[in-house]
Formats: structure tokens, C-alpha cells, sequence
């Protein structure tokens, strides 16, 4: 998992994209009303706890919405992309990691879970999450030129540093900068994780943010699906009570 190891690296990489999205020169995503995104959760962790209901019942709203709120924040959670800023001017934010494809979700599990592919969501539960307004995010997946060009200029390297597996310095500073822009949600980035596919298919990843402590507004959880020993994941509905 990836750490702040430069404070001050943040701090400049955060003044950086922030001068950059005040210039207008961010790229930015639309993601439209009714967009279905994914999020993967153990849900036998205390962070992400959701009990698995009975057959043929449904997942209680009332205990699903609050995986809504990101863990992080105020507390380091060694996210890439948000949390604390390790700099007193800088405020910290939330984000809630989901992906906008399923590849990138089987992707990212086979990473961090060590199993192969077709079991790397053994244990796990995935939520299917519909936006219920269209947002808009900034975009640095590496498939958008004006992405690539956006990065250039922020520095040789930016893209490398971004993506450092152990250091997330300047990844946070961009972070935070997109989430305290005043009008960007979220940020939408490729996975840099392997794919068993071709490396044009890895899928992305969004990250919505939030104030430390919040959930992330304009999202309903429809789907619950836990993944045990079978490739087949049971399904619940997401519901009241």
C-alpha cells in the first residue's frame, strides 16, 4: 500500500493542480444520471461490515448506506488518491473507491488479494451503486491525449510518480486538489493494475470524494453480491428497512 513519504512533495503537487483546474486546463469527465459503478468491500471488516442476510431476504438499506462514507479522511488508510494532507494549510479529504468497469475490478483484486483471477473475489462483496445525478470528474486516465498532455506539464515523471506504488505523495496533493476545486466530484483513472486481457482493457478507477466523516451524496446502492468458494456470487437486493 502506498504512504505520503514527501510532505513536501504533496504540498507542491497539490498548488500545482490546483493553479492548473483554477485555469481551467483539468480534463474533465461526465459521468450521466444512472451510471452504475462498482465497489468491492470485505464485508467482515469494521470498516466495511455487512452482514450476509438469509436467502431469498434482502440487504438492509440501513446497514448499506453507510459504506457510502469513506473511511478515510482525517485518518490514513494509505488510499492513493485521498485522506489526510500531512500539511497544515491543506485540508484532508474522503474518497470512495469504486471502478467504472469490471475488469477493472477483477484487476484490482487479483492485485491486492494475490489469488488468481477467477478467485480473486473470493470473500469479498461487490455493490452495484447507481449515480442518481450526473457528475462531473476530473480525468487522467492515460487513454485521454488530454490527459496525457495535462500531465506533461504538470513535469516529467508526474504520471510515474502518480502511479508509484509505495509513494503516494504526489497522487494525494492531485487528490486533494481535485476534491476541494469547488466543482469536481471525483476523479476517474486507469487502473494500473495487470490484466489477465490486453493492457488497453485494464478498466478504470473513480474515486468520489467526500468531507471526512461524509457520505458521498448522489448515490444508491441497488445490489449486494458475495462472493464465497463458487464462482457464482449470491445476489441480494438492496432495501428498507
Amino acid at each position: 500500500m502506498p504512504t505520503v513519504k514527501q510532505t513536501a512533495v504533496l504540498a507542491a503537487a497539490y498548488a500545482a493542480a490546483s493553479k492548473k483546474i483554477k485555469a481551467g486546463e483539468m480534463p474533465t469527465l461526465i459521468i450521466q444520471a444512472g451510471q452504475t459503478v462498482f465497489r468491492s468491500i470485505n464485508p467482515s471488516s469494521s470498516y466495511t461490515l455487512l452482514p450476509k442476510p438469509k436467502p431469498g431476504t434482502h440487504v438492509s438499506k440501513f446497514q448499506a448506506n453507510p459504506l457510502l462514507i469513506p473511511g478515510d479522511g482525517a485518518l490514513e488508510l494509505k488510499n492513493r488518491f485521498s485522506g489526510p494532507s500531512h500539511n497544515s494549510g491543506i485540508p484532508s479529504a474522503g474518497g470512495l473507491y469504486c471502478v467504472l468497469q469490471q475488469q477493472a475490478l477483477v484487476n484490482e483484486s487479483t492485485h491486492y488479494s494475490g489469488k488468481a483471477a477467477f478467485w480473486a473475489l473470493s470473500g469479498r462483496c461487490v455493490l452495484r451503486i447507481r449515480l442518481m445525478g450526473s457528475v462531473l470528474v476530473a480525468d487522467l486516465s492515460p487513454h485521454n491525449p488530454r490527459a496525457r498532455r495535462f500531465l506533461r506539464e504538470m513535469g516529467a515523471g508526474t504520471w510515474e510518480q502518480m502511479t508509484d506504488p509505495d509513494d503516494c505523495s504526489v497522487a494525494r496533493g492531485m487528490g486533494l486538489a481535485i476534491a476541494h476545486s469547488g466543482f469536481l466530484r471525483g476523479l476517474s483513472v486507469q487502473t494500473v493494475r495487470s490484466s489477465e486481457r490486453s493492457a488497453d482493457e485494464r478498466g478504470d478507477n473513480l474515486v468520489l470524494f467526500s468531507a471526512p466523516g461524509q457520505a458521498v451524496p448522489g448515490l444508491y446502492i441497488e445490489e449486494a453480491s458475495f462472493f464465497g468458494k463458487t464462482s457464482k456470487p449470491e445476489v441480494f437486493p438492496v432495501a428498507f428497512p
